[in-house]
């Protein structure tokens, strides 16, 4: 018996130092996600389902995009690996934007970050 409470403590500090390490583990991982995500704008007249029709936006250009509150103006996603210059999108940003569906990730116009 003496033994067993002996071990509690010792029990009690890796159960919290698992738990400190899982939280920062998480928060690390959104992190990087949120680094890793860029906005791409949608080229005036292109085809939203398209990652080729998306380009990076920068300041300044979002005057191009004074759609309406239905139409796409915008997304974040990440780079394409493979290809830089074009978005790479999710199996739920595909389907949303297949679907015209809601997402947190697509914004619509009028579009002002």
């Amino acid at each position: 018996m003496k033994k067993l409470i002996k071990l509690v403590p010792a029990m009690a500090l890796l159960l919290a130092l698992g738990v400190y390490t899982v939280n920062a583990k998480m928060k690390a991982a959104v992190a990087e996600k949120t680094q890793t995500e860029k906005e791409w704008m949608l080229k005036p007249g292109g085809n939203l389902t398209d990652p080729t029709d998306y380009e990076q936006a920068s300041a300044g250009r979002f005057e191009d995009c004074v759609a309406t509150n239905t139409s796409v103006c915008a997304i974040k996603a990440p780079a394409d690996p493979n290809n830089p210059n074009i978005p790479l999108f999710s199996d739920q940003i595909q389907t949303a934007l297949e679907s015209d569906l809601n997402h947190p990730d697509i914004s619509t116009g009028p579009y002002n970050p």
